[in-house]
């Protein structure tokens, strides 16, 4: 008796571009491990919120899967059921680059030590310097508003205010654009509403977006909206054609660090179409974000107090040393010379080497640049795993540096701020001299396929 053989049954096959249709909340497809997943009806119930999958909708989830979830195979039993179809095989990436062995051991060690979730012991220090930090802000911008002091006394108040919200933009902001930092309803409902106090400019479902592209591929400006943004004005990567005004980036760059956000928001944001292809609400939401922060700091006071002009230049202040402290503390340590050295041709497509190669940390053993920065200090760590929290990123480095040395990964060091501040201009004067695109030929060929459109 001849036995019987289950039929194969073939998948349908989707290009890439014809998932990136699919990118509403609405009508939500991902890409992972080459398979296409219609994910629309598990939105809603993911236990780590919908946003973080709308921030790949359309598009290539697998090494935010993989960083994630690592080898839980419930997991991806649960996905497997939403599977719809695969890429075609021209679009396929090597299934040995998603399984790259430093990234497997790394989260399998993450796991292990529990770093994905916050020690109880660590959390009440890092909570206590939340706290501390939020009261700290909200009675100098008190004062500041209507406490009738100095011109003297209330720019230091600001400028110590905007110092403060550098900090909370790592501890605060950064964590719920990762991972829906709190959990809690009412706290985050609070986060909410102040988001537009804290951090003008830069919008909370915006920032997710556009920030969790960025993870993606740092420096390519089809994925990170910064490079893409600051392009007209200041070529931060060898993708970016050269222009006549790159050549006077130097004195550019510093005149511009201060408006970071509002670069990046309507250059970035706007222009690009950014917000209306992933999601049609958050132009709108940036929108009111920004109106909110011109109520709290101008309008109001000007109509309790008066003088909107006084308020205007205040508010003008508190931006620009915010915008220019999360820069200098969460952005020059991706654009440094190291970024332009050839990538080798066994690890192209691999995300752990990728994010090794084009991040470096600094002072990772200052408090200091810890606070300051709220984390953004140690990036070698956070991009490898986003999701691990900014508490545990200083456990983390030993593990990261011992598989960096076994498996001859990059990992970029700076032990003091100033080093790096003179590399990242050594990076831009090569960009700003680069106009035939000769001297980072070598970037350009490091631009991965692993999270190809």
């Amino acid at each position: 008796m001849r036995a019987l053989r289950t039929p194969i049954i073939a998948m349908k096959t989707f290009a890439r571009k014809e998932v990136l249709l699919h990118n509403t909340k609405d009508d939500c497809w991902i890409i992972v491990r080459n398979n296409v997943y219609d994910i629309t009806a598990f939105i809603a119930a993911h236990p780590g919120g919908m946003d973080i999958l709308l921030a790949r909708a359309g598009e290539d989830a697998t090494s935010f899967f993989i960083t994630k979830h690592g080898r839980n195979k419930a997991v991806m039993n649960h996905l497997e059921k939403l599977k719809i179809g695969e890429l075609p095989v021209e679009e396929r990436v090597m299934a040995s680059d998603f399984d790259e062995p430093f990234l497997m051991d790394l989260i399998d060690e993450c796991y292990r030590q529990k770093l994905y979730l916050v020690p109880k012991w660590y959390a009440s220090h890092i909570f206590l310097t939340r706290v501390i930090n939020v009261i700290a802000f909200f009675v100098l911008s008190l004062y500041v508003l209507y406490g009738h002091l100095a011109w003297y006394w209330a720019v230091l108040a600001v400028v110590v205010q905007a110092v403060i919200g550098t900090s909370l933009f790592g501890f605060l902001a950064h964590e719920d654009t990762h991972r829906n930092f709190t959990p809690d309803p009412v706290s985050r409902f609070i986060l909410r509403i102040t988001w537009p106090v804290f951090w003008p400019f830069i919008s909370q479902n915006p920032l997710k977006y556009e920030h969790n592209s960025h993870h993606i591929k740092i420096g390519d400006p089809e994925f990170d909206y910064e490079v893409a943004a600051f392009a007209p004005f200041v070529r931060y990567s060898g993708y970016v054609e050269h222009t006549a005004l790159h050549g006077k980036q130097h004195r550019l760059a510093k005149l511009l660090y201060p408006f970071y956000a509002n670069i990046i928001t309507t250059v970035g944001g706007i222009s690009s179409g950014f917000w209306q292809k992933h999601n049609r609400k958050v132009g709108v939401e940036h929108g009111l974000s920004v109106l909110a922060t011109m109520t709290y700091f101008v309008i109001i006071p000007a109509l309790v107090m008066g003088h909107v002009w006084w308020y205007l230049g205040l508010y003008f202040i508190y931006q620009c040393v915010l915008f220019y402290g999360i820069y200098v503390g969460a952005a020059i340590n991706h654009f440094v010379p190291a970024a332009t050295a050839a990538i080798p041709a066994e690890h192209a497509n691999q995300y752990g080497y990728y994010a090794c190669h084009n991040t470096s940390n600094f002072c990772i053993t200052s408090p200091f640049w810890f606070w300051y920065t709220g984390g953004f200090n140690v990036q070698i760590e956070h991009h490898l795993i986003p999701f691990v929290p900014v508490e545990n990123l200083q456990r983390m480095i030993p593990i990261v540096q011992g598989l960096c040395k076994k498996y001859n990964y990059p990992y970029h060091q700076y032990d003091s701020f100033l080093d790096l501040w003179n590399d990242h201009y050594s990076y831009l004067a090569m960009l700003s001299a680069d106009v035939a695109g000769k001297e980072v030929a070598s970037e350009m060929a490091n631009k991965s396929g692993y999270q190809a459109r």
